[in-house]
């Protein structure tokens, strides 16, 4: 018999606010120094610089986040613009202190006294269902902020059903 535990799910995280004068910004710059290149042949090499960053930082104005369950431990990556993807966190569930719906007032609580350390990866949407996970990192506390589906959960649940609770 199989004993794993398998569950995924993807989140897209909200669009920046400063995506749209972030491009313009970009495009500004392109041409600036497209007209520089007409002063000096020099500027080719500005230009070029220009456009390969231009390129680079586009990459991450749009970030998903997939959250992969696998037999008592999370895997939290980050996915840029369908293209590249980044390993962000990894937690056993052993190290877990527990997981529950997210509650703003307990977190600012929390949050309070300094010594604990937030990572946001849900989609930045105001009202959208999420959930904390409170566990040790190198020996201080972190909160860790995320949007599973209900098969997440159940699965993190049947993990250890004494850490995890389950909205209803």
């Amino acid at each position: 018999m199989n004993d794993d535990i398998y569950a995924e799910w993807l989140v897209a995280r909200k669009k920046a606010p400063f995506r749209i004068p972030a491009l313009l910004g970009m495009g500004i710059l392109i041409l600036v120094s497209a007209l520089l290149v007409f002063v000096n042949s020099w500027f080719t090499l500005l230009l070029v610089a220009v456009i390969v960053g231009s390129i680079y930082a586009t990459r991450f104005l749009r970030v998903e986040y997939e959250y992969t369950f696998i037999t008592n431990e999370l895997v939290i990556d980050a996915i840029y613009s369908q293209q590249m993807r980044k390993n962000k966190k990894k937690i056993e569930m052993s190290s877990m202190e527990y997981v529950e719906p997210t509650n703003e007032e307990k977190n600012k609580n929390l949050l309070a006294g300094k010594t604990v350390v937030l990572e946001d990866f849900s989609s930045g949407v105001a009202g959208t269902p999420s959930y904390t996970i409170r566990y040790n990192s190198g020996g201080k506390q972190a909160l860790l902020v995320f949007e599973p589906n209900d098969k997440l959960i159940h699965a993190m649940w049947r993990c250890a059903p004494g850490k995890v609770q389950v909205r209803r």
